[in-house]
């Protein structure tokens, strides 16, 4: 074989094994076997559940600002006050965190400690809204729950690692993904590590295949809890490269420059 065909060759074996698969890389691969029916049944607004270490802030509103003052104790609680339309809101004024102990309870003002541990947020509002009217003020209050700490991690093989608060309270699996800047071309999409702490704190340690498309259907896992974290593990690609040094990249390169010279002379004579 002339040299110019063993040129053609090594070439077009390179070619070839640049080439890759993209099997690995799509989501969701097998989600046209998902009927409609399928997603329907799956289809809910979830909400989070308060669980211990959580910090809520808690807003009452009512038609007099006088009633509704002991119950938004905060650093300017009382001076804020004011009213617009009906009700009274807080101006000026930050309100109370509440921290969830270790067994569920807060403490609040007036009526004493609580027991808010499982509860969603609506429910805790509901729950406020009962222990307040008509026993402490007579008007019928507007109570505002919102979580102050609900935060997602996303740590390993994505754009932006880190910590993300959800304004929302909910998070599915792709939106947390999509904070951190999606996976890199490095990460597993089959082997991802869903570390989750229940109320009690006992840690469970899952594993999601983001191309099974049967994840739609797995409420559990698709909807991300508060303190959630993701990890993406590198492939083999990535492993690979992580033990090869600068000395070693750099001896390569020389290596590949000076076949490539060699060649080249080769070629030339050969034609000559």
């Amino acid at each position: 074989m002339k040299t110019r065909d063993l040129l053609l060759v090594a070439a077009a074996s390179l070619v070839l094994a640049s080439c890759g698969s993209t099997k690995g890389i799509p989501y969701l691969t097998n989600v046209d076997n998902l009927s409609q029916s399928d997603l329907d049944k799956s289809a809910k607004i979830y909400e989070a559940k308060i669980m211990p270490k959580d910090i809520l802030t808690i807003s009452v509103n009512t038609v007099v600002p006088e009633a509704a003052a002991p119950f938004n104790m905060g650093s300017n609680a009382g001076s804020g006050l004011s009213t617009k339309g009906e009700l009274s809101t807080m101006q000026g004024a930050e309100l109370q965190t509440y921290i969830v102990d270790i067994e569920g309870n807060i403490e609040y003002p007036v009526i004493g400690k609580m027991n808010v541990q499982g509860l969603t947020r609506v429910q805790l509002q509901n729950l406020i809204k009962n222990r307040i009217h008509p026993e402490y003020i007579t008007e019928i209050p507007v109570v505002n729950v919102r979580f102050k700490n609900y935060k997602i991690s996303v740590l390993g093989e994505v754009a932006k690692p880190g910590s993300y608060t959800v304004q929302n309270e909910q998070c599915t699996i792709f939106d947390a993904l999509a904070l951190a800047g999606d996976l890199t071309i490095y990460g597993k999409r089959e082997n991802i590590l869903l570390i989750r702490e229940n109320a009690e704190g006992k840690k469970s340690v899952t594993r999601v295949n983001l191309q099974n498309a049967s994840l739609l259907t797995n409420l559990n896992t698709y909807y991300l809890q508060q303190n959630d974290v993701l990890y993406i593990e590198p492939n083999k690609t990535r492993a690979k490269a992580a033990n090869i040094g600068v000395g070693e990249t750099y001896a390569i390169s020389i290596v590949s420059t000076l076949i490539s010279i060699t060649t080249l002379i080769l070629t030339v004579v050969r034609m000559n």
